[in-house]
C-alpha cells in the first residue's frame, strides 16, 4: 500500500511539475465533458456490467492480505475490461472532437470545446489508467503469483 501512496505522489508531483514548467494553470486541463466521457463513463460501464458488489470486490480484493485466487481473477478481468472501456471511450471522444471540430470550421468561437475534447480526453485516460487501472493491476497480479 506504501508503494501505491508513493507512486500517486509522484504522478501527482509530475503533473503539477509539468503545469508548472508550462506556465499554465491547472483550470485549463479541467474539461467536464472530457472527465465525463473518459472518466465516468466507462466506469459506470463496467460497474453495471459487472455488478456494483462485484465492482466493490474489485477494488478491495487486491488490498486485502489474503486473497481469494477466485476473487482475485474477477478483480483482473476486472481491471482488464475497465481500462479496454477507457480506451474505447478515449477513440469515441477523439472522434466525436474531430467531427465536431470539423462541423464548426465556419464559427472559430464554438471550436474550444470540441478540441479540448479530442486533446484532454487522451491525457484524462493517461491519468486514470496511471492512478487506478494499472497499481491495481499490478497488486492483483502480486497476490495471484503469491497464492
Amino acid at each position: 500500500m506504501t508503494r501505491y501512496l508513493v507512486s500517486l505522489l509522484i504522478c501527482a508531483i509530475g503533473i503539477v511539475c509539468t503545469i508548472l514548467a508550462t506556465g499554465g494553470s491547472a483550470l485549463n486541463y479541467l474539461d467536464l465533458p472530457s472527465l465525463i466521457m473518459v472518466g465516468l463513463f466507462p466506469f459506470l460501464f463496467v460497474s453495471v456490467l459487472f455488478g456494483f458488489k462485484n465492482m466493490a470486490s474489485a477494488f478491495s480484493a487486491p488490498l486485502q492480505k489474503e486473497g481469494e485466487k477466485g476473487k482475485l481473477i474477477q478483480a483482473l478481468h476486472f481491471f482488464k475490461m475497465y481500462a479496454k472501456t477507457t480506451w474505447f471511450a478515449v477513440l469515441v471522444a477523439v472522434i466525436l472532437g474531430t467531427v465536431g471540430t470539423l462541423a464548426q470550421l465556419d464559427d472559430l468561437s464554438k471550436l474550444g470545446v470540441y478540441i479540448a475534447l479530442v486533446i484532454i480526453s487522451p491525457l484524462y485516460c493517461g491519468i486514470i489508467n496511471m492512478v487506478i487501472i494499472i497499481p491495481f493491476t499490478i497488486f492483483i497480479k502480486m497476490h495471484l503469483h503469491e497464492c
